[in-house]
């Protein structure tokens, strides 16, 4: 019995308790409604990129131009990102990124400085002081 009052809309007069904003929905009490897939964002959709291994070194500069800055930190991280894109991103205002970039295995350093600044920072990671010239 009380399948039946649930399943016509309620139990008013003209069982409007529960059917008028069933019937503004435009489906019965127990119909599963019809969910759309949720949106996938652009920003995770460059997340993605950014961090896949497949992606190759000219995505990867333009990646670095993105808004969010996880990305430019996924880029900064990629094996795969050119030193002429891993040099613009160590100039950036972002202490966090620059350190990021100078530590990618694929940045090259310009000047003497950078490269005593790069094993400097390597020494106090735990490199061993032999390699320390390889930088």
């Amino acid at each position: 019995m009380a399948d039946n009052i649930i399943r016509q809309g309620g139990t008013g007069a003209n069982r409007t308790q529960f059917g008028s904003h069933l019937r503004a929905e435009g489906r019965a009490l127990g119909d599963v409604p019809n969910t759309a897939p949720a949106p996938v964002f652009a920003a995770r959709v460059e997340y993605d990129r950014a961090r896949s291994a497949r992606t190759n070194a000219s995505e990867l500069a333009a990646l670095a131009q993105s808004k969010s800055d996880v990305v430019r930190l996924e880029v900064a991280q990629n094996p795969n990102t050119s030193s002429k894109t891993l040099r613009d991103l160590a100039g950036s205002g972002d202490r966090l990124l620059r350190d990021v970039a100078r530590g990618n295995r694929a940045y090259q350093p310009e000047t003497a400085g950078e490269r005593v600044g790069l094993a400097l920072n390597r020494f106090r990671r735990g490199a061993q002081p032999s390699r320390l010239l390889a930088a």
